[in-house]
């Protein structure tokens, strides 16, 4: 089965577990993956929205795997009892989305082994938001789909990992610099040109709060070029 190189670095980072909650699941691609794969053996499939879940149980169907995959309607982790998932995924929403979904289903995700996430914007806030609610951050991941880089994030309950507790490790991931993961080196530079492009609107400013944030943007680029050179060392 083919999945996208988003998709695949998901399922990738999912450990070997018995069962997988797919939150958001959409056409259902990634638990239909790993159970093909047998790397788990139960998977729960569950979406907001009645018709991205009709086609993701047609799939299933078509597969004959519904004897091992169930589809569930409801709202984020609502559909999940605390200890049913070892593994939850949350794929393809902002993080501040995440990050509301966990909070409102605090019970299931504490409960879960590892989470799986890969937030399409609002990463450093979701990070932000791990740290602080008592998740470790045992892994990072990249994949590139024609000229986007996505980020992916596996979070541990009841960890710590303290090099998170610097902001600039929330906005660029400590585990993937401690890798020097190959595409780490292209995705810092495409956040300092962004960052160049935001100064030269802003420099003209003539308020104190638009001089505030010039400032604040000029040191996150110092941090990120200092990223960068460590990078291409």
């Amino acid at each position: 089965m083919f999945l996208s190189p988003r998709l695949q670095k998901v399922a990738d980072l999912v450990p070997d577990c018995h069962t997988l909650a797919d939150i958001g699941t959409d056409h259902g691609y990634i638990p239909l993956y790993l159970i093909r794969q047998s790397r788990v053996k139960h998977a729960i499939a569950a979406d907001i929205n009645a018709g991205p879940l009709d086609k993701a149980r047609r799939l299933i169907e078509h597969n004959k795997l519904s004897h091992c995959i169930e589809t569930r309607l409801g709202n984020g982790l609502s559909v999940l009892l605390p200890g049913e998932a070892d593994v939850i995924v949350i794929a393809g929403m902002g993080g501040v989305l995440i990050s509301r979904i966990l909070m409102q289903g605090v019970e299931a995700a504490s409960k879960a082994y590892a989470l799986i996430l890969q937030p399409m914007t609002g990463q450093p806030e979701l990070r932000r938001w791990l740290i602080q609610n008592g998740y470790g951050i045992t892994d990072e991941e990249l994949a590139k789909e024609g000229h986007r880089i996505y980020e992916i994030i596996v979070a541990v309950p009841n960890e710590r990992t303290p090099e998170y507790e610097k902001d600039i490790f929330c906005d660029i991931g400590w585990k993937l610099i401690e890798k020097k993961h190959p595409l780490l080196k292209e995705w810092v530079e495409s956040k300092i040109m962004g960052l160049k492009e935001i100064l030269s609107r802003l420099e003209n400013g003539k308020t104190e709060e638009a001089a505030a944030r010039v400032e604040e943007l000029k040191e996150k680029r110092r941090q990120y070029e200092e990223v960068y050179h460590c990078l291409i060392k």
